[in-house]
């Protein structure tokens, strides 16, 4: 009788809408499949999230759409259904994400009036007849539920790429989430390699809340980084990372110089959440270029590390 085909995710700024809290778009087409024409007058729908990366499906809230809509036979309609959400929410999903696609799958609950001789038959539908409409017909109120369907998957698993949904997560401005992304540092050896990572984890959580004790985290990670690369023999005399002996070059190549000034100068950074007063001088931004930048040296080196061990 009628079909919900997923047509993409978004927020309202997609479609020149202002709203100020945290919501998600549904855009669906809907298809009406009799020979009379349909008057939708709600949609309500249970929206419930997993992803490519983790079994679990759970259940978010409603979708909801006021606009009345009009349907010709055997014609299609685009329309949304808006889902809002909570803070702790959207934590949920990048928690069920772990850095992958999420998965959302939308039921939808549609109030629809239709002129019928006879209304079909279909699960859970309860026909309401209001009066005649025509010759030998009658107007029909039901509510419909039918599941939004994704032509990608063919089924009604909506899985949305990864781009797309840091690009939404961008434009609804969420700050309690990474918004950026940085590939996992795996195959730690030691206990300073596993605390490197949980401070610099933890620098992530804070990063929302508390810009010293980020940065204070940061700064432990890279003691730890220090004793990771001192336990493994690339130190030199001094306790210091021997950049020379990572990267397997010359103590005087620019390329041992340029990750010792990268080191110290990462060290002088994390250093400002120490001074109490100077924080104020540091931006997210700053404190996610700090961040990520330790994660991706402290990857750099582990490969490096490992290519130089016997």
């Amino acid at each position: 009788m009628l079909t919900a085909e997923f047509v993409r995710l978004g927020v309202p700024g997609n479609y020149g809408e202002v709203y100020e809290g945290l919501r998600l778009a549904f855009e669906v087409r809907l298809r009406n499949w009799e020979q009379d024409k349909m008057l939708v007058w709600d949609v309500d729908g249970e929206v419930f999230v997993g992803s490519d990366r983790s079994p679990r499906r759970v259940y978010l809230g409603r979708a909801r759409s006021l606009t009345p809509l009009e349907i010709d036979p055997n014609v299609e309609i685009p329309t949304r259904a808006y889902l809002d959400l909570r803070h702790d929410e959207l934590e949920t999903i990048e928690g069920l994400r772990d850095g992958g696609k999420p998965r959302f799958e939308v039921k939808l609950s549609i109030l629809l009036t239709i002129c019928l001789q006879q209304p079909p038959k279909c699960e859970g539908c309860r026909w309401v007849g209001i009066g005649p409409c025509g010759p030998s017909q009658y107007l029909y109120l039901t509510r419909y539920t039918v599941n939004v369907m994704d032509p990608k998957s063919n089924s009604s698993i909506i899985e949305v790429d990864r781009d797309t949904w840091l690009d939404i997560l961008s434009k609804l401005g969420f700050k309690h989430v990474r918004i950026i992304e940085v590939p996992a540092v795996t195959g730690m050896v030691n206990e300073h390699a596993k605390a490197a990572i949980e401070y610099l984890d933890r620098a992530w959580e804070l990063m929302s809340a508390n810009y010293e004790e980020t940065l204070n985290a940061a700064r432990k990670a890279l003691e730890e980084l220090k004793s990771y690369a001192r336990d493994l023999g690339f130190a030199n005399e001094k306790g210091e990372v021997d950049f020379a002996k990572v990267y397997g070059t010359d103590p005087k190549s620019s390329l041992a110089e340029a990750l010792d000034d990268i080191f110290r100068g990462l060290w002088a950074l994390t250093n400002v959440g120490s001074h109490a007063g100077r924080s104020r001088l540091i931006k997210r931004a700053d404190v996610e270029f700090v961040i990520t930048t330790i994660y991706m040296l402290m990857k750099s080196m582990q490969e490096n590390m490992k290519s130089q061990q016997p």
